[in-house]
């Protein structure tokens, strides 16, 4: 067991050295694997491809490359294709111990894979892009080339690193009663399991408002992202994002909820819960147009092609036809009807109302009247 410390200056008598691990140790610590800016890779010329100027970091050694570098591919097969990568290689072996591109070469096949990444204690490698190497084809092209700098298994962005990243959702993890003075300046976020830590979910809930049972799910069913703005002047906006962990739902978004604050103590505490509403679902079938709302409000609408005249009758006449939402409510929603005038004066009404279903009517005091049914309705879904 040690406890250690660094940097400080030597004295007499007191000599502070460092190795190279020390000062990349201490950058892992905040800064994860990938690139910073540029190392785009393009076609050049014949089978030459061009890094452009940039940098990155791995495993907390740094790299730049200050002008275009050129690396060159080998022939192409006369037969099979091939897909080579461009790679930064970390190499920490004592007779290498440098940050370098690389072009790393596939195997020819009817079906070629690119080659895998090396990733050890002395060896690690970023992917900048692949390269597919086409059979008889003597130069490379922009086309045949794939830029990997995104995906962040293969590079990424350099972001905080990973020890850092998972204390955020651990030690980070504030309660909402919890004054704006206590987030961070800069912007904070933390992320809330429902099943990992029931007591602290239930309590941002019940701040909201809303319960598990309000979106037909158990308190572990849900996830929630905490997600904080703050300038030490005054604290600004917090934003919650409450959504379905099971990727067979979709990860469904249920709420997002904003609050504020202008104060930095506990005696000026954060504002009221304001719901950004959003739509969770939309679509249409036979039946008609749905849209739903993560506030549970749904509005539905329909315009029949049939038309429909109305029957012999004594002063009014009319006729009727039932029609079936194409979602269902979860009680008798508000139902607006209307009639499309084909001929004669006419107006709509409406009967027999549930949560499924509307009967929709249609009124005249002229005997030849007709025309196209059609209804808006809005309740709620949840």
């Amino acid at each position: 067991m040690a406890e250690l410390f660094r940097f400080f200056n030597s004295v007499e008598g007191d000599e502070r050295t460092y190795q190279a691990n020390d000062f990349a140790q201490f950058f892992k610590n905040f800064l994860g694997n990938g690139f910073f800016e540029g190392l785009a890779v393009s076609a050049d010329n014949n089978m030459v491809v061009r890094v452009s100027p940039g940098s990155g970091m791995i495993e907390g050694h740094e790299y730049t490359n200050t002008s275009n570098l050129l690396l060159s591919l080998t022939q192409a097969d006369s037969v099979n294709d091939r897909i080579d990568r461009v790679v930064l290689r970390l190499d920490r072996n004592i007779d290498r111990r440098y940050i370098r591109a690389f072009v790393k070469q596939g195997a020819t096949s009817p079906n070629p894979s690119p080659p895998s990444l090396t990733r050890n204690d002395y060896v690690y490698e970023l992917s900048l892009a692949q390269i597919r190497v086409i059979a008889g084809k003597s130069f490379i092209d922009d086309s045949q080339i794939t830029d990997e700098r995104g995906n962040h298994e293969l590079c990424g962005r350099v972001q905080v690193a990973r020890k850092v990243g998972d204390q955020i959702n651990t030690v980070d993890i504030k309660r909402p009663n919890d004054p704006p003075g206590q987030y961070q300046e800069g912007i904070a976020q933390f992320y809330l399991s429902g099943s990992a830590n029931p007591d602290i979910m239930q309590a941002w809930m019940d701040s909201i408002g809303v319960s598990p049972s309000d979106y037909g799910r158990s308190l572990s069913n849900l996830r929630a992202y905490v997600h904080t703005i703050a300038n030490r002047t005054n604290t600004g906006v917090q934003t919650i994002t409450i959504f379905d962990w099971t990727g067979s739902r979709q990860y469904e978004i249920y709420g997002v909820f904003e609050r504020a604050s202008n104060s930095l103590t506990a005696a000026t505490p954060w504002g009221k819960w304001q719901e950004n509403v959003i739509v969770a679902d939309e679509g249409s079938n036979n039946r008609g147009h749905y849209i739903k709302y993560t506030n549970g409000i749904m509005e539905c609408w329909f315009q029949d092609s049939d038309l429909i005249s109305v029957n012999e009758g004594s002063n009014i006449y009319y006729n009727q036809k039932n029609f079936i939402f194409p979602q269902p409510f979860i009680s008798a929603p508000r139902v607006d009807a209307f009639s499309v005038r084909q001929a004669g004066v006419q107006w709509a009404g409406i009967r027999g109302l549930s949560s499924d279903s509307v009967e929709i009517y249609i009124l005249s005091t002229n005997s030849s009247a007709s025309g196209f049914l059609g209804y808006t309705a809005r309740g709620r879904w949840r």
